[in-house]
């Protein structure tokens, strides 16, 4: 009898496994349903919030911008797109690179243009201005490689002294996008090429931070170079952009996650960097590390698609030009002749003094705002105190930067 209540007890056993999984939530229609939902739900919330960001910070519903603070700025004569300016406080001059408006539409790989063979396109400029006589002159490049393409972009300068420079140029070649090692001393009528850096990680540079002789960040401001995809990366605003750090010894990725890397500058010691995420709208301010890697301190939200920052020694503000309806650039007619109207903006990104842990770190103030018409595309705006001056460059005009009063209250 033992032994067949033994069989007995364990027929039961054999037949309850199999139903425990059912009663511990299995598969059915109801979870599937719910599941689902759930993405559905989860899909909609984060493209209402990509459609509801990308609506407000490219200015589709703003109308018309209204002119702001552009009394008294003038055009400089005799040069056209000037895209980044650079000012050496101590000696009162700004650097700066100026190319052809009109061949921008053809040759400009920062907004994908990629026509080889777009008239006018490959010599750009190098310019010094003197802001106390506001006399600019184009200097000679010394030594560059003759017939190698110049399609200049962002700059970067370190002071090996005080009165000798060396100047980071990111220069868009044909044969690929590189940075163009140049020196300069104070006072000479000429800067002086010393040599090209090509590495597989800088692939589409945008700006550069000086850190020394041969040491640098520098942006890269799309992930894919061209094509369908970088469209995509742009349209859905992905976070796929990057900084790298870079010298003769070790080169790598800095930072990532950003919606495209832009300007970038710092302040006078290096020890903060502030980064323009264009697509993003806004700014991240980084802390490099020991190991020279980039950590985050802090992300301002801008309402535009922001271009170069600006770094101001006197306030420790950050001055920063952009774009208010950034389509109408995108939307570039070819035509020949026809102008790039964008409106611009210039905001002024200082520290609260409010230091409660609700309050924001930074704020964000306009200083100057201007329809297209006058001011077109700008791309930065750098500081001078000292003259009361504020440098507005242009990218896509036939005006090379504008010389506007300090706005008040900056």
């Amino acid at each position: 009898m033992a032994k067949n209540n033994a069989k007995t007890s364990a027929t039961p056993q054999t037949h309850t496994k199999p139903t425990s999984p059912k009663a511990t939530g299995g598969f059915s229609v109801k979870t599937l349903f719910r599941d689902l939902l759930l993405v559905i739900v989860l899909i909609a919330a984060l493209s209402y919030n990509l459609i509801k960001d990308l609506v407000v910070d490219s200015g589709v519903l703003l109308g018309d911008i209204q002119p702001f603070n552009t009394e008294g700025c003038k055009p400089l004569e005799g040069l056209e797109a000037c895209e980044d300016i650079h000012i050496h406080h101590a000696s009162s001059l700004a650097f700066t690179t100026c190319g052809n408006a009109e061949a921008r539409k053809g040759w400009y790989p920062p907004i994908d243009k990629f026509n080889s063979s777009t008239e006018n396109a490959f010599q750009d400029v190098f310019v010094i201005y003197d802001i106390p006589s506001g006399k600019h002159q184009v200097m000679d490049l010394v030594g560059f490689p003759e017939g190698a393409d110049r399609v200049f972009h962002g700059l970067g300068i370190h002071e090996r002294s005080a009165t000798d420079l060396t100047i980071f140029a990111i220069n868009h070649r044909r044969t690929g996008s590189v940075v163009e090692v140049l020196e300069y001393s104070i006072g000479d009528k000429a800067v002086q090429y010393k040599e090209t850096i090509q590495h597989e990680l800088i692939r589409t540079p945008n700006d550069i931070v000086a850190l020394g002789p041969r040491e640098f960040y520098v942006s890269n401001d799309h992930k894919y170079l061209t094509g369908p995809i970088r469209r995509v990366e742009e349209l859905l605003r992905r976070q796929w952009s990057n900084v790298i750090y870079y010298s003769p010894e070790k080169t790598f990725v800095a930072f990532t996650g950003v919606a495209s890397a832009n300007g970038m500058t710092s302040n006078k010691d290096n020890s903060l960097i502030f980064l323009s995420a264009c697509h993003g709208a806004g700014m991240h301010v980084l802390k490099p590390q020991a190991d020279h890697t980039l950590s985050q301190e802090e992300f301002v939200k801008f309402d535009f698609y922001v271009d170069n920052p600006s770094y101001d020694p006197v306030s420790g503000d950050i001055f920063v030009a952009g774009h208010v309806q950034p389509y109408k650039i995108v939307l570039v007619s070819p035509e020949p002749g026809k102008p790039i109207i964008g409106p611009s903006k210039v905001v002024r990104m200082y520290k609260n003094p409010e230091t409660s842990s609700t309050a924001p770190k930074y704020l964000i103030e306009t200083v100057l705002a201007d329809d297209g018409h006058f001011i077109s595309t700008s791309t930065v705006a750098a500081i001078d105190r000292k003259h009361e001056t504020m440098l507005v460059g242009t990218v896509f005009t036939a005006q090379s930067f504008f010389r506007c009063p300090l706005p008040k209250g900056a």
